[in-house]
């Protein structure tokens, strides 16, 4: 079963209230939930690129295992308001999910307005594609005095609505008191409704002590206090609230303080003139964020909820896992979310919610008895249980395998016209809306991917980055193509502007890139993955990563150490600057970065801590893969076999990446020396061109006695080179003072070779117990491990360290950049 979930509710202006929660928590659920077989495609509105950033961040963080693609269409500051808009919104949206071959499209909330989003559909495009929706409330329909008001814009807009809400195939309810609305009010028959409810998740207790630091005290809270978590919205009686504390004793309100969340302007002119006498006691939080309100939750003395209406009341359910004393309404779904029906009172008599006020303020065995039992009945409502009812849901309204195939989509003229009649109502940019619209209808749920080898291009290196660029360049292209998830093309900068690479990648990696190497034109659903050391004026890059973000798109980076900053001193003066700069960048403009190793992302996360950024880049970690070249080696040269001749049986061991001072070959050299000077057998092989600020070490190596006897250094060994010695190689050497990755470790340990290694968190990482370790900068330890190793013939074979193949490699990354 493929399911399409148009998350569109997670960016509007729901995305801060419960119904932008509630779809977020669920499909996270349903992501983990579904059986393997099923397919999840999550669909995202990218008309505001920057929340369609913010809520792809958001399913990254949340570890969503799905596909994410946006849809697009032409919109302006209220598109609603354009019935022609609409329509012309309309036929794209449908056209998109029809595009995606679901066999259910599910609708996270269908009553969204006030800004550029339309959640509008055309069920004649959509006909033979099942269709659900989430059903919160009808709460509109239920006080048409309050929200559908005579001569406002909703209030015709509402009943049309409803009238299009009515033809959804399947309905599910978070509640039962939603399900009844839904029979009384629009009459739509109970077997297409099914209840699903809500869910808790523990992570919003863990963050209320996350960090350590006191929000309470922060907020001015120096009392007991009775909590209120609502917002601006008439029927979350706030004023209900200040009522009921106002009708305390003196000397009961004196001794607590009243803290509400967000309230509305009613609260606010209250507090300024009838209920003055209660401003020092009245705190307004307004919105906070979950490790404040998880705070709030747990050292409240009592949480009071005289709502008059829920669909669900998560506030409540919230407050019961935290099993603090709960006071709730009475009204809508409240009843079904409590555990104890003394927490219940009747929002609308005044002198019974005063009443229950007073005696769990007084009344501590009362107010202990509230609380027993509440979490755990709390934990029985889990979003686990909540997406296992919607797939129950489905799989009953036999959506599975409904599905089909479907040819592309081409406009008629009626669709034509339609866009033309829209074009004249809006002043947005009402060409790029469309195109990238008919682009993600195209696209049919497979995105771009642009992938930079500007570096690659520029110098074609074949050492450090640029082989993890050349072999990624070529596993992703393969992987896509085996997939058919994705189109991968290469990119790099030029003086003209960012350009494609398909004719370098012809012709030096073999891949089949169609097309010429023109400019680089942002599409629908783009990805750029900037794996090259492109960290020289990233800037120039912005333009393209602005058109891809305006598309709906992302930006990645690789990141494979933070040497130049941890270890400045190991680096060239030139580079840690340059290297900070980019960093700086990435934060500020990067929707992503995946790094080489969990060693390496934990040190960009605190990197990211110290900028103390309000919207960070989420970050993955990968390790890069181990054959070289992925698997297409060549014969070692005629010099690799003369060393390997010279060296015949002897003890070889190969020291392999670029000489600079952080590699730390001063110490394998001395260590050599050392055992050269008790006669040990040992040969050393260097391989790895000559770096920055080694001059004394290479000439060290150059003028050394042991030099051609035992002591070799290849300065341009290619892979076959490489492979040929690690193939004869008693052990490989890495006395690194600082590493991302360490990719001759994973090289080596693949092939079984013994490893010897300097004490890194990352090589601990890569190689665990499977390698023998000595301090940073110690010859004389080094020395010891191969010592005490030839003198007893044992050597510590890597069996299961973790390695990958670069196909493997790339087939994970492809999927973790597009799931």
């Amino acid at each position: 079963m493929r399911i399409a979930v148009d998350l569109q509710s997670c960016q509007t202006d729901s995305r801060d209230r419960g119904i932008g929660r509630y779809a977020m928590s669920l499909v996270a659920a349903l992501a983990m939930a579904l059986p393997e077989g099923d397919e999840l495609v999550i669909a995202i509105d990218g008309t505001d690129d920057r929340r369609a950033s913010e809520v792809r961040r958001e399913l990254r963080r949340a570890g969503v295992g799905a596909k994410v693609v946006a849809y697009n269409y032409p919109a302006s500051r209220f598109t609603d308001q354009s019935q022609d808009l609409v329509a012309a919104a309309g036929t794209l949206r449908s056209q998109f999910f029809r595009s995606l071959d679901p066999d259910v499209v599910l609708v996270s909330s269908f009553f969204e307005l006030g800004s550029n989003f339309t959640t509008e559909l055309d069920e004649a495009v959509l006909d033979g594609i099942k269709t659900a929706v989430i059903a919160y409330d009808l709460i509109p329909l239920l006080y048409p005095d309050r929200y559908l008001r005579p001569g406002e814009f909703v209030s015709s807009w509402y009943p049309a609505k409803i009238e299009r809400f009515k033809k959804f195939d399947m309905f599910f309810a978070i509640s039962k008191a939603t399900k009844r609305d839904l029979i009384e009010h629009l009459g739509i028959e109970p077997e297409r409704i099914h209840v699903i409810d809500a869910g808790w998740d523990d992570k919003l207790a863990v963050s209320a002590h996350s960090d350590g630091v006191d929000r309470i005290t922060e907020l001015g809270i120096d009392r007991p206090y009775v909590l209120m978590v609502g917002n601006a919205d008439w029927r979350k009686n706030c004023m209900g609230v200040l009522r009921a504390f106002s009708d305390l004793p003196a000397s009961v309100s004196k001794e607590h303080q009243l803290v509400f969340t967000q309230v509305g302007q009613d609260v606010r002119d209250a507090l300024e003139k009838e209920y003055a006498h209660l401003r020092d006691r009245v705190i307004v939080a307004g919105k906070v964020d979950e490790a404040t309100l998880a705070q709030l939750y747990r050292r409240c003395r009592v949480f009071y909820f005289p709502s008059l209406y829920e669909g669900f009341g998560l506030p409540v359910l919230e407050a019961m896992a935290f099993n603090v004393p709960v006071l709730s309404s009475s009204l809508g779904a409240l009843p079904e979310v409590v555990h104890d029906e003394r927490v219940l009172f009747d929002p609308a008599d005044a002198a019974a919610s005063e009443r229950i006020l007073r005696r769990a303020l007084q009344d501590e065995a009362f107010r202990e008895s509230l609380s027993r039992g509440a979490r755990e009945h709390a934990l029985q409502f889990t979003w686990e249980r909540c997406a296992r009812l919607l797939l129950d849901g489905l799989r009953e309204r036999s959506v599975v395998g409904c599905g089909e195939e479907r040819s592309p989509w081409i406009p008629q003229n009626e669709d034509v016209q339609r866009f033309a009649r829209a074009m004249m109502q809006t002043e947005a940019d009402f060409a790029a809306g469309l195109k990238f619209g008919l682009e993600s209808i195209a696209s049919r749920g497979r995105r771009r991917i642009l992938v930079d080898i500007t570096e690659v291009v520029r110098l074609d290196a074949r050492s450090g980055i640029q082989r993890v660029v050349r072999n990624y360049m070529a596993g992703l292209f393969r992987a896509a193509h085996s997939s058919n998830d994705a189109v991968v093309e290469p990119i790099c900068w030029t003086e003209d502007g960012v350009q494609y690479a398909r004719s370098f990648a012809r012709e030096r990696f073999g891949l089949d890139c169609e097309g010429a190497d023109d400019l680089v034109q942002a599409f629908a659903n783009d990805l750029v993955f900037m794996v090259d050391s492109s960290w020289w004026s990233p800037s120039r890059f912005d333009e393209l990563h602005r058109q891809v973000g305006r598309a709906g798109g992302e930006i990645v980076w690789m990141v494979y150490d933070l040497v130049p900053i941890n270890a400045a001193e190991y680096c060239d003066p030139v580079m840690p600057p340059v290297f900070s700069q980019w960093l700086e960048h990435v934060a500020a403009t990067a929707d992503g970065c995946v790094c080489i190793s969990e060693a390496t992302r934990a040190d960009l996360e605190r990197f990211f801590d110290e900028l103390k950024i309000e919207s960070r880049p989420w970050t993955r970690s990968l390790h890069l893969g181990s054959d070289l070249e992925s698997g297409r080696v060549a014969a070692p040269s005629e010099l690799a076999a003369e060393v390997i001749e010279k060296i015949g049986a002897a003890p070889l061991f190969v020291a392999l990446s670029t000489l600079e001072p952080r590699k730390d070959y001063a110490t394998i050299l001395t260590a050599f020396e050392g055992l050269w000077a008790t006669g040990a057998d040992a040969v050393l092989v260097i391989i790895g061109k000559q770096g920055w600020n080694v001059e004394a070490l290479a000439e060290r190596i150059r003028k050394h006695s042991e030099l051609g006897r035992r002591l070799f250094w290849l300065d341009a060994a290619g892979d076959g080179d490489v492979q040929a010695l690690l193939s004869k190689a008693t052990a490989l050497i890495q006395a690194s003072v600082a590493e991302g990755f360490g990719l001759a470790v994973v090289e080596a340990g693949s092939l079984g070779v013994p490893l010897i290694l300097s004490d890194l968190a990352v090589f601990r990482e890569i190689a665990a117990d499977e390698a023998s370790y000595f301090a940073v900068g110690d010859p004389d330890g080094l020395a010891g491990i191969i010592s005490q190793s030839l003198l007893t013939g044992r050597w510590l074979k890597p069996v299961g360290i973790r390695t990958m193949t670069w196909a493997e490699s790339s087939s994970r990354l492809l999927a973790l950049l597009m799931r």
